[in-house]
């Protein structure tokens, strides 16, 4: 009688969705939040990328030196992400080619994480060499 109430017992699930909400609960939320993460290392990635294009096609631009693009990417990037901390920006002109490089911090867990680990390059060619 008793081994049977025993077996019994074991086989009812009775008591298994108060166990099983909180996992599957933390779980989805780790889930939303890593995309949510993702979502915010897309935006600053292609922000600064953008920033980096546009600032060495002002470099480019005739009349300009890369010293122009320099500073407008140095004026964007802190004015767009002002929460990344320390953003350094160079600029180079070789071959007739503009670069704008942008070293940042990588938005790890919201905007913190190792610094300058995030590198983008923009490049456009130099009007003033054609």
């Amino acid at each position: 009688m008793r081994i049977r109430r025993l077996h019994r017992r074991l086989r009812e699930e009775r008591g298994n969705a108060v166990v099983e909400f909180p996992l599957i609960a933390a779980l989805v939320v780790a889930l939303g939040l890593s995309l949510l993460q993702l979502a915010l290392f897309l935006h600053v990635r292609n922000g600064l990328t953008d920033i980096a294009v546009q600032s060495a096609y002002h470099g480019a631009l005739l009349g300009n030196d890369p010293s122009d693009g320099l500073a407008r990417a140095s004026e964007l990037a802190s004015a767009r992400f002002q929460q990344l901390g320390d953003v350094d920006v160079e600029a180079r002109e070789h071959a007739g080619v503009i670069e704008i490089e942008i070293h940042a911090a990588l938005p790890l867990i919201g905007f913190f994480g190792p610094s300058n680990a995030l590198h983008v390059v923009g490049h456009a060619v130099d009007e003033d060499a054609l």
